[in-house]
């Protein structure tokens, strides 16, 4: 019996330590993706947050995903524009398509408010309400693309989306539940209040078959701050399979606007208000500390992986007024089936990126130095070193000279000490003038031998950060950058940041 016991302790044993060594290993990765033994843990810094808000404009934000992509749009007024990106955390970063532009002088050329995007049929649809400029003739529309791809293809105006009375509407959407397609929106009367929330039957996706219903009218006070207004309708079916419909009350220009939440009741009627409950205080409201005013007009999507529920919504930066930007955050499910949006998150401060997303171990630069450089600015401290000193406010500017040189005249290149692995960079563009354009992207294991990584366009993003992946992983010593153009007519230009990352 001791026997037993004894190789029974020591299989135990045995295996604690293969776990302990699992472990070890697991935590340890970024180690084995250095080409030396030197490199540590101590030697990264993690990058798995962001911060709110996503983009400085974005009223009446929407989301969809499809195939690992997302697509976003929001209320740009003239016309219909997309954003194309993989991790909605880096919704700056998005590939960008100007989908569809009105022809002036139609009933749906001006104010193009709200637009969505759906795949339905193995078709795109994008839904918005316009007008002729005048608000009170506001009516929904809806254009077709028949491309696999939304950012590609001819997008094709269906026509007029409404149902027999043809009245003042809105912020439409649609959801397919029991098997049958309806389409929701906000209507009143010629704009005036109150604005209700309507439901109807369509029998494809650019037709309505059957009579409006409305199923919300504003009857709480936090319904009518500003004016008496329900609008943005969003459905979602909860983890139950119940349908549900988030909302926005009050006038979307005060701080006070914010959501509220309609229950279908189990196996009830989308068609029956009867059928319907409403929420008695909103789900998310105003959050003076978190720099959240009147958020509201909201979307959802999910993290990459599919595990994680995330809210897409506006809000304002400060009381009283000003621009409405895109935020997310994570939102979880009560026992009775309701979203728990929590409150908004503070902006500029830091956020778990949705599960899935790429995780960046950033090399640390304290040991990096210049290997050497075209030119520099010696006035205002302008020296080539700035650029790696983690400081955005310090940029290398190369030097001005008689005459000026100009594009692709100028280089920098960095050496890390150490032949690293490498997955890609990261920039950062200056402040102000001088910004980079196109930029050639060179690795090295001596200062004579380039090998060509391609050419980043780099936006003007100052100070958030750009990426620059790339397609295999590089092993090198030295990166050489050369500027190729810039995004104005200053001859020198200048870069706050560079860093390399490797990916979890």
């Amino acid at each position: 019996m001791k026997t037993n016991i004894s190789i029974c302790l020591l299989g135990c044993l045995s295996l604690a330590l293969l776990s302990a060594c699992q472990k070890k290993i697991s935590l340890e990765r970024p180690l084995l993706l250095s080409m030396t033994d030197s490199i540590s843990e101590d030697d990264f810094n993690i990058e798995s947050t962001f911060t709110n808000p996503l983009k400085s404009s974005g009223a009446d934000p929407w989301v969809t995903q499809h195939n690992g992509k997302y697509y976003y749009t929001y209320t740009q007024g003239s016309k219909l524009v997309l954003y194309e990106t993989t991790a909605m955390s880096e919704l700056a970063l998005a590939k960008y398509d100007e989908a569809w532009v009105p022809p002036a002088g139609m009933p749906y050329s001006k104010n193009i408010w709200a637009p969505e995007l759906h795949r339905l049929n193995n078709k795109w649809y994008m839904y918005f309400a316009a007008d002729n400029g005048t608000n009170a003739n506001h009516r929904m529309y809806a254009v077709e693309n028949t491309s696999a791809d939304p950012m590609q293809g001819t997008w094709v105006l269906k026509g007029k989306v409404a149902d027999s009375t043809d009245q003042w509407a809105i912020d439409g959407t649609v959801v397919e539940y029991g098997g049958q397609l309806y389409m929701l929106w906000s209507g009143g009367n010629a704009g005036a209040a109150p604005q209700r929330i309507y439901i109807a039957p369509m029998s494809d996706p650019w037709t309505i078959s059957g009579p409006r219903v409305a199923i919300s009218s504003p009857s709480y006070s936090w319904e009518m701050n500003g004016s008496a207004i329900n609008e943005g309708p969003q459905p979602i079916i909860n983890p139950g399979g119940q349908l549900l419909v988030v909302y926005s009350g009050s006038g979307y220009w005060v701080d006070t606007y914010c959501l509220g939440l309609l229950t279908l009741q189990v196996n009830g009627d989308p068609l029956n208000p009867a059928h319907w409950v409403k929420t008695s205080t909103p789900v998310f409201s105003m959050n003076a500390a978190s720099g959240a005013y009147g958020p509201g007009h909201n979307g959802f999507f999910k993290s990459p992986d599919g595990t994680e529920d995330w809210l897409i919504y506006h809000a304002r930066s400060a009381a009283g007024g000003g621009g409405r930007n895109a935020r997310i955050q994570k939102f979880t499910w009560n026992m009775d089936g309701s979203p728990n949006f929590g409150i908004p998150v503070a902006i500029n401060s830091p956020v778990t990126k949705p599960s899935g997303e790429p995780i960046r171990y950033v090399y640390k630069k304290a040991s990096w130095s210049i290997a050497g450089y075209s030119s520099q600015e010696l006035n205002n401290n302008r020296i080539a070193t700035k650029i790696i000193d983690d400081n955005v406010t310090t940029p290398w500017i190369a030097r001005y000279s008689a005459p000026a040189t100009n594009y692709p005249d100028h280089w920098i290149a960095v050496d890390m000490q150490d032949t690293l692995n490498v997955d890609g960079f990261i920039f950062v563009q200056k402040d102000g003038d001088r910004k980079i354009k196109d930029m050639e992207v060179l690795v090295a294991n001596d200062t004579t031998t380039w090998e060509s990584l391609g050419t980043i366009q780099l936006l003007n993003l100052h100070p958030n950060k750009q990426y620059f992946t790339l397609p295999v992983r590089k092993q090198a010593r030295y990166f050489k950058l050369v500027p190729v153009s810039g995004l104005d007519a200053q001859p020198q230009p200048g870069l706050a940041e560079v860093s390399a990352f490797i990916l979890d």
